[in-house]
């Protein structure tokens, strides 16, 4: 273990995927409910992991329609965001044999409320971001590469940053 990354498992997946014995592609299933009045927010899902599961709730803030009484939608989006790009950071520099020793990052998605709230046209998001504070004896040239590298293999900075075909349909 170094950085809190098993390297070891990371490269017999990189062999089984090689070698055709794990999947090569592999969808991220999540299933949720909207929920009616009287519960604890508006919507509710679980997620299932090898360890176990775990129960989210969204509520929009009073402005939007909600109570306030869970995080929003946006903020686990920019949650899942800041984690996928920390794991996808700390994966690369562990590969490359580089001790991370804090890393602190934040994030944001920059929403349009004149656009959502459909007071005017315009794009509803109009930045994403996330800045990283590193702690690490590397220099600064091999965290820039690492964060290059990020940017390129994140699947949630890929995800917002390609145009990823979006399908919906009522079943």
């Amino acid at each position: 273990m170094k950085n809190n990354m098993n390297l070891d498992a990371i490269r017999e997946t990189q062999e089984k995927i090689k070698k055709g014995e794990f999947p090569e592609k592999k969808p991220f299933l999540v299933e949720g409910e909207w929920l009616l009045e009287g519960e604890d927010g508006q919507f509710r899902g679980t997620l299932e992991f090898p360890a176990g599961t775990l129960t989210l709730v969204t509520d929009q803030p009073p402005p939007s329609g909600g109570q306030g009484r869970a995080p929003n939608p946006v903020q686990y989006c920019v949650f899942a965001m800041i984690s996928c790009y920390a794991t996808t950071f700390v994966t690369i520099a562990t590969q490359k044999g580089v001790e991370i020793k804090k890393l602190k990052i934040r994030g944001a998605s920059e929403a349009n409320m004149k656009a959502i709230f459909e007071v005017e046209e315009g794009p509803i998001i109009e930045r994403v971001w996330v800045e990283l504070e590193i702690e690490s004896d590397a220099p600064r040239e091999v965290l820039e590469e690492i964060r290059q590298l990020a940017n390129e293999k994140c699947p949630a900075a890929f995800t917002v940053s390609h145009a990823i075909p979006f399908e919906s349909k009522i079943l």
